[in-house]
């Protein structure tokens, strides 16, 4: 056998160890997907959510406002498209003015990306007034809100819209 034809084998066998390992470490460098926090993203979520309609109805407007994004859009019901944080507070100004109905609102489901960083919620909103008697009206209505979660963690509205009628 020629000597080049008895250098092959090994080379062969080198290149084949070689590329297997090559692939092995690649593989293993790959990073680990990120964990999974949808079921304490949805919670956060839920929760924020929930603080967010009582500062509505104690009618505290830094509170309220507190929930939005910076750069958030807030779909007016009937009404303009309202954007960024200091727009959006001239809207709820007037949502939580003395005279105005009492909001109230109800998560009914929430949703969060696997990627951990968007999610949304929807419910039913309502609209409370009392007649001169004390006698209760009561407007219902729906709502969609879209969040980003924060570098700190948190959850802020970057999206929102409401409208009236079931």
């Amino acid at each position: 056998m020629p000597r080049s034809h008895s250098m092959i084998l090994p080379l062969a066998v080198f290149l084949a160890i070689s590329f297997a390992a090559a692939c092995g470490n690649q593989t293993a460098q790959a990073p680990a997907p990120p964990p999974d926090t949808r079921k304490a993203d949805e919670a956060a979520i839920r929760a924020a959510s929930a603080d967010w309609n009582k500062a509505s109805q104690a009618r505290d407007l830094d509170k309220a406002v507190s929930y939005y994004a910076e750069d958030a859009v807030f779909f007016v019901d009937k009404g303009a498209l309202v954007k960024g944080k200091n727009s959006i507070r001239m809207a709820w100004k007037d949502v939580l003015a003395p005279t105005a109905p009492v909001l109230s609102f109800n998560t009914t489901f929430v949703e969060v990306a696997r990627s951990g960083d968007i999610g949304y919620e929807y419910g039913t909103a309502e609209f409370t007034t009392t007649d001169k008697k004390g006698k209760p009206s009561v407007e219902k209505g729906k709502y969609v809100t879209v969040w980003r979660k924060q570098p700190d963690g948190s959850w802020k509205a970057i999206v929102d819209i409401d409208n009236s009628g079931i």
